[in-house]
């Protein structure tokens, strides 16, 4: 074990001076994350089924509509797509504001208001550029472990020796580099998405709801070992975060029906 922790010790001190003489991700425009966006959303498109539902739909668009006005982003193209599949509980923001919703997610979406937890939470993503920095971010660990490859041949690492480090690595970057930086960012897209939910003029109680229906679904496992934070984890902080939310939506809520 001593021999094994002193080889990766040596094989990442070699990968981050390499990795140090290489130039970092430039960050994207905005302009760059929306033609990205519209690039994805076309492939999306091109392999989902979309719903025909009218209700589904309308409430979609309405809600939609709302959340991006709140949103205050006029250089976004936002675009709400409703996804034909019951099996799914699922929604994601593509970069630039396509926001694809399930039909799924509606078993736990009773409501416009529930339903906007869930568009302001994505919404929320796309604000923030939370798809093209995680993406960045595998992209540095993944250079990072090529670096680290490279560092082993240089020190002279057996093949065994280095196959075992390359694991270590592997878990170590998922779990303490990946998933941690994920978790933070649907912490983030809660805060932003309940206050952006109120200035619309949706009740932010319904995030409790909603998040406590959805957390029951499906099987538990460790945070950790989840790129989403655990369901008590999240409606703890919602619950912090609450009496802000509700003064502004006491200020606005009457918004969404102007």
């Amino acid at each position: 074990m001593k021999r094994l922790f002193k080889h990766i010790v040596l094989g990442l001190i070699s990968a981050l001076i390499f990795s140090s003489c290489s130039s970092s991700a430039p960050t994207m425009s905005p302009k760059q994350e929306a033609a990205l966006g519209e690039q994805e959303a076309r492939k999306v498109l091109g392999q989902v089924r979309l719903s025909k539902h009218p209700q589904a739909n309308a409430a979609l668009r309405s809600v939609g509509s709302n959340i991006a006005r709140a949103a205050n982003r006029p250089d976004y193209r936002w675009a709400f797509y409703l996804v034909d599949n019951k099996k799914q509980a699922n929604a994601f923001c593509l970069p630039g504001g396509k926001v694809f919703v399930y039909t799924g997610l509606f078993k736990y979406a009773a409501s416009k208001d529930e339903l906007a937890v869930v568009v302001a939470h994505e919404v929320a993503h796309a604000l923030k550029s939370h798809g093209v920095k995680g993406a960045q971010r595998q992209q540095t660990a993944g250079l990072l472990g090529i670096a680290l490859q490279v560092g082993m041949g240089i020190g002279g690492v057996d093949s065994q020796t280095a196959r075992e480090v390359n694991k270590v690595y592997n878990q170590g970057a998922t779990l303490g580099y990946i998933r941690p930086y994920s978790r933070e960012n649907e912490y983030e897209a809660d805060a932003i998405g309940l206050l952006l939910m109120a200035r619309a003029g949706y009740d932010p109680r319904a995030a409790l709801t909603f998040w406590n229906k959805f957390g029951k679904q499906g099987q538990r496992v460790p945070e950790y070992l989840s790129t989403h934070p655990a369901a008590a984890n999240r409606i703890a902080n919602i619950r912090k975060m609450m009496p802000k939310a509700l003064a502004l939506y006491k200020q606005n809520r009457y918004a969404r029906r102007k």
